[in-house]
């Protein structure tokens, strides 16, 4: 059963990782998908393997931290399918994996900027689309560092919890305003086998001089209760059903994918 059958999804950071997993899991479930991404050739690979599932694919190579772009995606998306129906944004960066007195202003502002800033500018840029069908997805990628702080990751945490302040605000508001087909959650990933912990892998490994199949098995894997990293797909279930009308009664949840790191 495709469960969502002709949706029309975007996508933020759909070219790698956990994005580009969720992009072919709408795909495989009906929609119609909008990869959005930074670097062109990921993009248009992803959107190619969407087209390859029997749905629509577009790469559009946009910056999410600048407002007026996330506008004019916006705006093409309207023009071309008359609707948004999902917004996942998974675009993201890992901050400077320091301690705080280290980090950088300028580190500190760009973490912030991709991961605050751009899901707002995206959230913002869909919502009146949204609220004038009165239904709609919105599902942010947080993190369960948004949720449990670690030492070397203020920047990075600092702003997956407010990814999930903001999110968890918006689903009170939209309750407000009387607009019960609109929902608005976050997902909190653990650790994923991904582009991005190969980076900290190879930041932190610096650091202590580990093998790296060793620095991920004892320093990452073993913080979980199955002792082992997450695949993408996992997350992108996750996602799948938040988008899905079976999933119409959830909404200002942070929800843990975590294979059990984080138990709150």
């Amino acid at each position: 059963m495709q469960t969502l059958q002709d949706k029309v999804a975007i996508i933020t950071g759909g070219g790698t990782g956990i994005g580009k997993a969720a992009c072919l899991d709408f795909a495989r479930n009906g929609a119609h998908v909008v990869v959005i991404g930074n670097v062109e050739a990921d993009a248009k690979q992803t959107a190619g393997e969407v087209r390859a599932l029997g749905r629509e694919g577009v790469a559009m190579v946009a910056d999410v931290t600048d407002a007026g772009e996330m506008r004019n995606i916006a705006a093409k998306v309207i023009e071309k399918f008359g609707r948004i129906d999902i917004l996942v944004t998974s675009a993201g960066v890992m901050g400077d994996r320091t301690f705080l007195v280290n980090t950088t202003d300028e580190g500190w502002c760009k973490t912030m900027d991709v991961n605050l800033n751009g899901t707002f500018y995206c959230v913002k840029a869909v919502l009146p689309q949204m609220m004038e069908q009165k239904s709609g997805r919105i599902i942010t990628i947080s993190s369960i560092s948004g949720k449990l702080p670690a030492a070397m990751n203020a920047d990075y945490s600092a702003s997956k919890h407010a990814v999930i302040g903001m999110t968890k605000a918006l689903a009170i508001e939209l309750g407000l305003l009387g607009l019960n087909g609109i929902t608005a959650n976050s997902v909190c990933p653990g650790s994923v086998d991904t582009p991005m912990i190969s980076e900290i892998t190879e930041h932190m490994r610096g650091l202590t001089g580990e093998d790296p199949e060793m620095f991920i098995q004892e320093r990452i894997a073993s913080k979980n209760l199955q002792q082992r990293l997450l695949e993408p797909e996992e997350i992108a279930g996750m996602i799948t059903y938040l988008a899905s009308d079976i999933a119409r009664g959830i909404t200002g949840q942070a929800i843990n994918v975590c294979a059990g790191t984080v138990l709150f």
